[in-house]
């Protein structure tokens, strides 16, 4: 089921956070105001309140009513408020209980969550804070203690993994362009194809040492990252099988050579299996980390990082 809400509220835990951990591990929310009396909060006597709060905190008018706003909005939210707060660089997220505890001791309030607080979204990924938007973390900033969250649909779009319409129009857009890219990639020739992947590896910082045909006959391409002096070479055919692919793994294996990549934008439909295996294995293979294969997608994505649209569209228009 999707994490719905009425509206979204943040709560500070405290002055400097004093309660966050405390209310995350016991799945509660709590207020301080020891000062305001408890029963005039429960028999919803607000100008008796906020003369308590003037009183006792020395506050003008304007201050005297935030602070009374703040503290009937922690009494008076019904169960279909989200709460948010933030802690060890997470998001956090609960509904509270409506029913409202007073500690005699300390003479804080508090709220039992109803299923406790929560910083993971629908697909159980955690909502780390330098993940989110600034609009929505901003709240954090503010000097009181409950505030309104204006960025409601966000907020639930990311908890529910949904999309902004804008957003997945972009992505979509961003689909289409892929798909016409590769597309593009397959129609350079052999020589327009090698010089398209010099230019992606020196988008990214690698500078071309030279085509090193005339002394190592296999390398199409040899490389080297100026800041680490890490070596890489790279053979670049534009249609390959899995077969000619294995035949150029045994002479590529050169020590010398710290990564190793072979291109092609045609690959036979073994080839395309293996690469496909590269791209979704989580495995600690040598051979997967040793030698990178590239197809014509994992190309068109780059060559949009790299700015290479219009590079492509002149050259093969």
């Amino acid at each position: 089921m999707p994490e719905l809400a009425e509206n979204v509220l943040f709560i500070k835990l405290g002055s400097s956070g004093c309660f966050e951990k405390e209310c995350i591990d016991e799945g509660k929310i709590k207020l301080a105001y020891e000062e305001v009396p408890h029963h005039l909060c429960l028999e919803n006597d607000w100008e008796q309140v906020s003369a308590a709060i003037a009183e006792v905190y020395g506050t003008n008018k304007g201050a005297t009513t935030s602070h009374r706003n703040q503290v009937k909005r922690f009494y008076t939210e019904p169960d279909t408020t989200m709460w948010i707060t933030f802690h060890d660089c997470k998001l956090y997220y609960c509904h509270a209980d409506s029913e409202v505890i007073f500690d005699e001791v300390t003479r804080t309030k508090t709220r039992q969550t109803l299923k406790g607080w929560k910083c993971v979204d629908s697909q159980n990924k955690t909502l780390f804070t330098q993940s989110l938007s600034g609009k929505l973390t901003k709240v954090q900033g503010f000097r009181g203690t409950i505030c309104e969250v204006y960025e409601k649909e966000y907020l639930l779009n990311k908890i529910n993994n949904t999309q902004h319409p804008v957003v997945k129009a972009v992505e979509d857009n961003l689909s289409d362009l892929k798909s016409s890219l590769v597309n593009l990639i397959k129609e350079l020739s052999p020589q327009d194809f090698e010089i398209f992947v010099d230019l992606i590896f020196r988008s990214a910082g690698w500078s071309r040492v030279g085509s090193s045909g005339s002394t190592i006959k296999t390398l199409d391409i040899e490389l080297v990252a100026p800041v680490t002096n890490e070596r890489a070479i790279v053979q670049v055919k534009s249609q390959s099988s899995l077969s000619l692919f294995e035949e150029y793994k045994e002479r590529l294996n050169i020590p010398e050579y710290e990564k190793i990549f072979y291109v092609t934008h045609t690959p036979d439909q073994k080839l395309q299996e293996h690469i496909d295996h590269q791209n979704s294995a989580e495995t600690d293979s040598e051979e997967v980390d040793q030698i990178q294969v590239w197809d014509a997608n994992k190309l068109a994505e780059l060559s949009i990082n790299a700015g290479l649209i219009e590079w492509l569209l002149s050259t093969v228009g």
